[in-house]
Formats: C-alpha cells, structure tokens, sequence
C-alpha cells in the first residue's frame, strides 16, 4: 500500500529544512551560555544566536577569552584569571582603550537597560584553570548548553595544515569547554568564512575538514545570518556602539560589510587599508558543530589539558605541527 507523502515528511523526527540544526539541539536546554573563544571581539560574533535563543524564552549568558589585560584594569575577580565584566566593574582607569566586553555591557545597560555580564578570561589562561572557570559558570547558573562562537574558522583546523592561522586561543577554548563534563550540549559555531585568509587560512582546507566533520557525524550544517533580522539588526548596533569607544575589529566590519551587501574589495575600516579584501555572501554563514567531534580530530587535544597558560597551549601546537607532513593550501576550484 502507498504510503501517504505529507504525512511521512510530517511525522519524520529528522532533520528539517525549516529549522537549523543547531537551534533543534538547544531546543530542550533552559539555560545556554555563549561564549567567544578565539578572543577580542569574538563574543560579538555570538550576539546573534544570544538574541535568538532570549526570543526563545531561554536564559542565555555571555563569556568570552578576553585580549583586554585584565590585571591591570581590576582586583575584581571572579575566580582565577575570569573577571565578571558588569556594569558596577571597578576599573583603575574610565574608559579603557580597548576592553570589547566592557563596552557591550554597556551597550546593554544604556541601549536596552538590561543587567549583562560577560564572564572574560585573562588571555594568559591555559585550558586548566579555564575549564575550572567554565565549571564554576555552569554550577551558579545551572548552564546545560555551551556555544563557543569563533569569528574566523581557524578553529576547525586538525593541527596538519600548512598554516593553520591564529588556533591557540581557539583550541584553549575548545578543549576546555570539552573537558567541563557536567554540560552534554556543547556546540562550535564559526561565522566569517573568508576573514582568516590575512593569517594564511586555506578554506579549501577548511571545506575539506567540514566534509571529515559530516563523515562522522559531527557537521550540524550552516546557516546565513541576515541584516533583515531583528537578531542581526541588534549586532550591528551593538558593534557599532563598541567600536565608537576602541579599535575597530577587521572580522565583524567585514562580516557587517557582507551583512550590507558590500562585495570584493570594500573596505568600512582603516585598518585594512593597503590589503586585499574579498567581502562576500559567504561571510554572513554561521557554520556549526559538535564540540566533540572536532577535537576527536585534533591529535593533540589531550596534551592541551594540563596546560597552565596560553604560552604552553601554543606551544603544544607548535611541537605537533612541527612533526606533521602538511596538507598545503587547497585553492577553491572555482
């Protein structure tokens, strides 16, 4: 007997078109924690997912791997090497020339009247003390999911590229969220395919790696993040009230670039001035992953967890990749 079309594809409990994979794998979770892990503005990258997921009636909190020198801004810790950045933080000096969280939580405060805190991690941190950190964040808040959100791609490389980007304060980040055993849902989400390409990043490398990721299940696929969206409409005004106070970031005025319909070499900041862009469409994609699959693929994951500062994580990679016969750059044959 024929079976009837509609309600096969209604009644299917797989993947659907409608809905990204991603947002299908939070759906259950009550308290999702955000958190930029390659550092600076990274954290930026995530406000579109942190905006949705409030739509949705989830309590969402914010973290990230911060570049601002933290011991000398404030005696407020949080715990070792994490700083509570909120509006009432006591700095030594007003308005510090580069402190990306800071100014975001002001932009919450004076945009929206909402009390944010983003949890920074000093940038010296290794993966010990910042899995301890993550950990202590999950107990007080009950968090049952975690998004790290990388601006750029980097993160998805295995450690055999030829160049393999800026990957230390990604791959801290990663394995330390991937140690915190007490969160099941843990999710790597990368927006700004093309950015890395100043540090070296060969995207074909990065597709290629993808597809390894899709192959044993570890692929969530992507998504574009649009300006007509209420979502992406918040993190242009956010970017745009941080920058107003420090240094403009090279990945979110080219992601904003794409987001506007901007294409090849335009250039919204001066610091790209006398470089080569390539805005384009693909920029505005958020592509995403299991946590854990991908460092199935890094080797040298496990020699990452008892690192006890950046200073060791990178040297970890630097003492893999030094052993490694490279995948050289894979130009797209396009």
């Amino acid at each position: 007997m024929a079976k009837d079309l509609c309600k096969y594809l209604c009644d299917s409990s797989g993947w659907q078109l409608e809905t990204p994979r991603i947002f299908k794998i939070l759906e259950s979770s009550k308290s999702v924690l955000i958190a930029g892990c390659g550092g600076g503005y990274d954290v930026l990258s995530g406000l579109p997912l942190f905006f949705n997921l409030k739509k949705r009636g989830k309590e969402v909190y914010l973290a990230n791997l911060s570049f601002t020198p933290l011991h000398q801004l404030t005696d407020s810790f949080y715990c070792t090497n994490c700083v509570e950045v909120k509006p009432d933080l006591k700095v030594r000096k007003p308005d510090p020339s580069y402190f990306p969280e800071y100014y975001l939580i002001k932009w919450f405060k004076d945009r929206w009247n909402e009390e944010v805190s983003i949890y920074s991690f000093c940038r010296e941190i290794g993966v010990k003390d910042l899995t301890a950190a993550y950990e202590k964040i999950v107990a007080e808040h009950k968090i049952d999911a975690i998004v790290l959100v990388d601006g750029g791609t980097d993160s998805v490389t295995f450690g055999n590229e030829r160049q393999m980007g800026t990957p230390a304060e990604d791959h801290c980040s990663m394995a330390a969220v991937n140690g915190v055993s007490s969160v099941t849902v843990k999710v790597l989400a990368c927006l700004g395919f093309g950015v890395d390409t100043f540090h070296g990043v060969s995207h074909g490398l990065f597709l290629e790696n993808t597809a390894k990721l899709d192959q044993v299940g570890g692929y969530l696929g992507c998504f574009s993040s649009s300006k007509n969206t209420v979502e992406c409409q918040l993190y242009m005004d956010a970017y745009r009230a941080v920058a107003d106070h420090m240094q403009e970031s090279i990945v979110c005025t080219s992601i904003i670039s794409a987001m506007k319909g901007h294409f090849g070499d335009h250039h919204s900041t001066e610091r790209t001035t006398g470089s080569k862009l390539f805005i384009n469409p693909l920029m505005c994609i958020y592509w995403t992953y299991l946590l854990d699959k991908v460092m199935d693929q890094i080797p040298y994951a496990a020699k990452l967890m008892n690192t006890k500062s950046m200073y060791e994580v990178d040297s970890v990679i630097a003492e893999h990749h030094s052993k490694q016969k490279h995948r050289e750059r894979l130009q797209l044959p396009m």
